[in-house]
């Protein structure tokens, strides 16, 4: 069954930085799968997220499509679903997290047995 057509299943990614660390306090975060037409959304608002004019409206753009498309996440410490990605995360991180989102690259059955 595609992934998208099973309502409200979220999926695991993993940053690559965090893929060695053990599977209990692996920092871990929840998206749900995108279609094709989702992708597509996804894929021109990050387009424009990255076209913006400055660094801090790019930093914006990209905080506001992970509120967007994330569903939460785990092992992060202090830091609650919800609260502004910028107090633990780099820009590098967050790209890296928006393209897991986007090409719907998720935690395979290894890794999350490792």
């Amino acid at each position: 069954m595609p992934r998208f057509l099973e309502p409200n299943q979220k999926f695991s990614i993993v940053l690559d930085s965090d893929k060695d660390k053990p599977t209990e306090s692996r920092p871990t975060f929840f998206a749900r799968s995108l279609c094709m037409r989702e992708q597509t959304k996804l894929g021109v608002e990050l387009d424009e997220a990255f076209a913006r004019p400055t660094l801090e409206e790019i930093f914006t753009a990209t905080c506001e499509l992970l509120a967007k498309y994330l569903v939460g996440w785990k092992n992060m410490g202090a830091f609650e679903f919800g609260c502004d990605v910028r107090e633990f995360l780099g820009i590098d991180e967050a790209r890296d997290l928006l393209r897991k989102v986007y090409s719907n690259q998720h935690v395979t059955h290894e890794e999350k047995k490792s």
